[in-house]
Formats: structure tokens, sequence, C-alpha cells
């Protein structure tokens, strides 16, 4: 039985060293589109946005639907490998709110991480449609987990990036909850991206 075992190993050896060798070079492939559209991400990214942040009032009892709505602006730029997110919030007369947060993408990892400003890690996500982008453009699924009212919560971030819009829903659901509307920025560019104009 050994001597049998072992002449079917040496005989698929060499169809188990091919497979192995494209195995890894698909994968090599696979990590080198996810840089490439990280890259053309970035650049999908980078720019000033206006519009609306859109969330649900937790000031109201559990049940309630009320949603308020406030005027934004984002200006997305370059910072190392990362994206510098820099958002001001129109809350009110006299009451205007900033906030700046790092964003960094592994493609090899497939993992989404917010840090604060000074690159202290805040968060973390699973990513995916990554590789599913046409020159930084499509829809990206981030999942992992959070908090919300100091409760634990499962966390699904929604990112859409258009020509000249961009959306990102984030949803939460609580331990054997489904998953409902926490908050949404609906944002345009503020300079169209270039465009070919016809005859």
């Amino acid at each position: 039985m050994r001597r049998f075992l072992l002449a079917l190993l040496l005989l698929a050896g060499p169809a188990l060293l091919c497979s192995i060798r494209a195995q890894n070079a698909d994968s090599s492939r696979s990590v080198a589109t996810a840089s490439r559209n990280l890259t053309e991400l970035q650049r999908a990214l980078v720019g000033s946005w206006a519009g609306t942040l859109e969330y649900r009032d937790f000031s109201e009892p559990a049940d309630s639907t009320k949603r308020v709505k406030l005027p934004t602006w984002l200006g997305v730029e370059i910072a190392g490998s990362d994206l510098r997110f820099s958002y001001i919030y129109d809350d009110g007369p006299e009451k205007t709110v900033t906030e700046t947060s790092l964003v960094r993408i592994d493609p090899a990892a497939a993992r989404y991480s917010n840090m604060d400003a000074t690159g202290k890690l805040e968060d973390g996500y699973d990513i995916a449609g990554l590789a599913q982008l046409q020159q930084g453009r499509g829809s990206l699924m981030l999942t992992g987990s959070g908090t919300e009212n100091k409760a634990p919560v499962k966390v699904r971030t929604t990112i859409r990036i258009g020509r000249n819009i961009l959306e990102i829903t984030r949803e939460t659901a609580a331990p054997g909850q489904p998953f409902t509307f926490r908050h949404a920025y609906t944002l345009v560019r503020t300079t169209p991206a270039a465009t070919v104009r016809g005859n």
C-alpha cells in the first residue's frame, strides 16, 4: 500500500506543481488587477464634492423613522498611500462642523480602514468589488462590526462611485436583527469631470 501511495504521489507531483504554479499566477494577476483598480479608484474619488448627509435621528424613539439632512461638502486628496477625506457640515446658523479622516485600502488583504487625522486606526472593514470597478467607478461593499449607542452592531456600507456622483450608504444591524438605514451621503462634483463633446 505504501509503495502504491508513493507511486501515486510521484505521478501526481508534476501535475500538482503545475496546478500550484497556475494558482499562484492567478493570484498574482488578481492582486495586480486590484492594485491597478485602487489607483483608478483614488483618481475617481479625488476632488471637491457637495451635497447632503442624511441620517437617522437617534434623539427620537427607537421605532422612529425621522431623518435629518445637512448640507455637506467633501474634499478628497491623496495623502501618501492613503486618501484624506475632509468634510464640512452646515448644522445650522453659525454652526459649521468639520471632520477629517484618512482612508486606507489594501487590495491584497481586501481591507478598508478608517483612521483619524493622525493616522490612528478607528475601524476596519472587509471590502468587496474592487476588482470589478471600471476606471475607478462602480460599487464597493464594506462589511464588518462596530458600535451604535454603545451596543455592538454589524455594519454594511455601500459606496457607489460615478463620473460626477458619489453615494455612501451605511446600514447597521443589532444581533439577530435586520439591517436598517443609519446614514447616507449623496454628493456631486463641484466641477464636472471633463467630457468629450460631440459634433
